[in-house]
């Protein structure tokens, strides 16, 4: 991210008790919650001091979390996403904790629209999350940088052609472009990985998720798998493409405006099997899956992810 009071502030550990981050693309907002859990607990503490909440979660449940000392350690992590979804009777019970956070407590709150103006007396720190489409040029370079991965201008301009401006989708095709092995990257590597021809692409995949067509979806699991696919690839397409259909649903099935012809052909024909209690559990297994793909035996946590996923449409 741009935001240089925001990496200041990372590099310190966020030590204040509440932040709020806001910004239209989720790609971002995941990015700074994915560096904030890495500088205020560490990953064996995680299970114990980590907490995550979505608009469906009870004030209860919240609350209860907040309140909960930390297990051998100096602070407890409670994130809540999506806040702009949160209703506002849920919004008025935590305002104790809003105004007054507890000691051990680092809370976040990640929306996609700026802080309410009318919650007198939170005193949290504001971030933006996000670029302008006039930066994503500079900001693909160097998140391709931070990965060991040199694009020339030539290679930079071939994939925003290919995939818009959309920020997870160009991470995704930076991660495959590491499967290349090579350190520099120009107009022709771009061409030779996004032109080349795979039975099954990870859009497949979620179009026979979404559908509940298990056979299939294990089919191209598998077929994506044995082309070595990254499984973090996998991941993040799978956490854009779902995010587009959430907001899909949010939007009551009229397109956003940002969303292309072909997702929004492809989704829109599944919305009314899903409902927000539905997007929860999805993300909370994405999010699960995330953590426990860098531990190793990353095929093994895709099936079990798929199956959860699976189970998720035929329970809807």
């Amino acid at each position: 991210m741009s935001n240089s009071s925001l990496e200041k502030e990372l590099e310190k550990g966020l030590p204040r008790n509440l932040y709020y981050f806001w910004g239209e693309e989720a790609f971002f907002l995941d990015e700074a919650l994915r560096k904030a859990v890495g500088k205020v607990i560490s990953g064996t503490q995680a299970d114990f001091n980590y907490d995550t909440f979505y608009p469906s979660s009870s004030p209860g449940e919240i609350l209860d979390a907040a309140s909960t000392l930390p297990f051998m350690a100096a602070r407890r992590l409670v994130v809540l996403k999506d806040f702009h979804q949160y209703s506002k009777s849920v919004v008025e019970a935590l305002m104790p904790c809003l105004r007054e956070p507890f000691e051990h407590l680092c809370m976040l709150v990640f929306s996609q629209k700026a802080p309410p103006k009318k919650l007198a007396g939170v005193q949290w720190m504001i971030f933006k999350a996000g670029i302008q489409e006039s930066e994503v040029p500079g900001w693909l370079k160097r998140f391709a940088a931070e990965r060991g991965l040199q694009l020339s201008a030539e290679a930079v301009d071939s994939l925003i052609e290919h995939a818009g401006f959309d920020a997870g989708l160009l991470a995704s095709e930076v991660e495959k472009l590491l499967l290349s092995g090579k350190k520099r990257i120009d107009e022709k590597d771009v061409t030779d990985s996004t032109s080349s021809v795979r039975e099954y692409t990870t859009f497949n995949l979620i179009d026979a998720i979404v559908a509940g067509q298990r056979a299939k979806s294990f089919t191209i699991l598998r077929s994506l798998l044995s082309e070595k696919a990254l499984a973090t690839v996998i991941l993040g397409t799978l956490n854009w493409h779902y995010r587009e259909f959430y907001d899909l649903w949010l939007n009551k099935g009229r397109r956003p405006a940002k969303m292309r012809d072909s997702t929004y052909g492809r989704l829109s024909k599944n919305l009314r099997s899903f409902n927000e209690d539905d997007f929860q559990r999805i993300f909370q297994s994405l999010h699960e899956a995330d953590a426990a793909v860098k531990s190793g035996r990353p095929e093994l946590v895709l099936e079990v992810l798929l199956i959860k996923l699976l189970q998720q449409r035929r329970a809807s």
